[in-house]
This record gives structure tokens, sequence and C-alpha cells, in this order.
């Protein structure tokens, strides 16, 4: 235990100023899309964007940098925080900042059973995932979301 304190101690006297206001960020962010989420549901936050994107050196820094902070908030949350709630917060963060990124959703089902997972990609490259994440998932495309309540 005082070994994991004086682990999180190091890294908490690391960040810079502009770290804990994106950790501040990345916690309230947390919180709104936790309840989003419930609230507004499934297909309205989770809009799946087509259109070709490139991103600089410059801003594939910032978001893995935002990506770290964002998971940080998470694992140190009160609530559960899903990949789905930390990639919609990600989103967010990364689109104040003028960076553009895709939201992937994608399923699988293997011997261990069904597994469904969330993550962004900026200019391609998924931010904390291995680079063939998309192919170990089947990605969802743009169609309509449907819920058993839908009608054909």
């Amino acid at each position: 235990m005082w070994k994991s304190l004086r682990h999180r101690w190091s890294l908490a006297r690391g960040l810079s100023p502009s770290d804990w206001a994106a950790l501040t960020e990345a916690w309230r962010a947390l919180v709104l899309f936790y309840f989003l989420i419930r609230w507004r549901g499934y297909a309205d936050l989770t809009r799946m964007d087509d259109s070709n994107f490139e991103a600089g050196d410059d801003d594939l820094l910032t978001a893995r940098r935002l990506y770290q902070l964002t998971g940080w908030a998470a694992r140190l949350h009160l609530l559960p925080m899903t990949c789905l709630v930390q990639s919609l917060a990600l989103r967010r963060m990364l689109t104040r900042r003028g960076i553009a990124s895709r939201l992937k959703i994608g399923a699988a089902r293997g011997p261990s059973g069904f597994r469904a997972h969330a993550w962004l990609e900026v200019g391609g490259d998924p931010l904390g995932e291995p680079r063939d994440a998309g192919g170990f998932f089947r990605v969802f495309g743009r169609g309509r979301c449907r819920s058993h309540g839908d009608s054909q």
C-alpha cells in the first residue's frame, strides 16, 4: 500500500500546472458523460464521423498526454468509468483543443465470451490501443443504432 501511495505522490509531483488543469477537466468531463450516457442515450452521444482528418505530430502528442491524464482521472474517480465514457470525455477535450478524433466502437466474441470496447483514433492512430485494435474488434459502422424496441 505504501509503495502505491509513494508512486502516486511521485506522479502527482511531476505534473505541470497545465496537466493539473487537464486532469481536473477530465474528471469533470467524466462525470458529465457518465450521466449524459444514461439520460440522453447512446445514439445521441456516439454519432460517428466518417470524414477524413489529418493530425500533426503535436496534435498526436497532445492527444496521447490527454489520454493518459483522462485514464488517471478515471481510475481515481468515485464513479465506475467505462471505456465509452472515457472516450466521450477525451473526445470532448480534444475537440476543445481543435484536434479531430474519431470514435470507434467494436465488439468481439471469443472463448471468454462477448466483449465490447470503445476507443478514439487521432490521425488514424488508436490512442492507448494496439494498432490492430480494429482488427480484433468488429467495428460498428455509421448505421442507425437500434434497440430491441425499435421497429425494423
